[in-house]
């Protein structure tokens, strides 16, 4: 997941100058903006879940309910939310000649009319996996640290209550270890 975050950087253009929002308060959000902080951008999560806001404390995160969302255009946007109306509200977000960056694949289908696409000129792009290089380099040098998203490690002989633990409301990642 930290490959496909900092996949972003490879596929994007982000300076500290830019005004950037992620709609989504899930996983890979919080791996999205931890790898955009460091890039110095203003940025801004936007999501539903109070105590899911207050994983993203990070310096120059800001956090903000869905319910209480005000903000100026953003020219970036990234749609991590997993969910067919953060695609609209990402839309929704963006400055004329903004960028949206789509994390999110759909278990329904997306219906959308385009006109503000077209005459924002918004330019969207798909971005799913990464390659690792660049995540290993950001995690050897400290730059982002992953160690508190782990909820619990289970030894492999212990995998069907790993799976359970990884169900639970709130639990983000569950891992597994070959030895007692």
């Amino acid at each position: 997941p930290l490959a496909a975050a900092v996949e972003i950087l490879e596929q994007v253009s982000i300076r500290p100058a830019d005004r950037a929002a992620i709609v989504g308060d899930g996983k890979l959000a919080i791996l999205v903006a931890r790898v955009l902080a460091n890039t110095g951008v203003k940025l801004t999560v936007v999501g539903k879940h109070p105590e899911k806001l207050a994983r993203f404390q990070a310096p120059g995160v800001e956090t903000v309910l869905l319910k209480r969302l005000s903000l100026e255009p953003q020219d970036v946007v990234v749609e991590a939310s997993g969910k067919p109306d953060g695609w609209e509200l990402a839309v929704s977000l963006l400055r004329p000649r903004g960028t949206l960056i789509l994390k999110s694949t759909y278990h329904t289908n997306l219906t959308t009319n385009p006109a503000k696409l077209v005459i924002d000129e918004i330019t969207v792009v798909g971005s799913r996996c990464g390659r690792f290089e660049p995540a290993l380099r950001l995690l050897a040098a400290g730059k982002i640290s992953v160690d508190d998203l782990i909820t619990a490690e289970f030894p492999l002989t212990k995998g069907l209550q790993a799976f359970e633990k990884a169900r639970e409301p709130g639990a983000l990642k569950v891992l597994l270890r070959a030895a007692e």
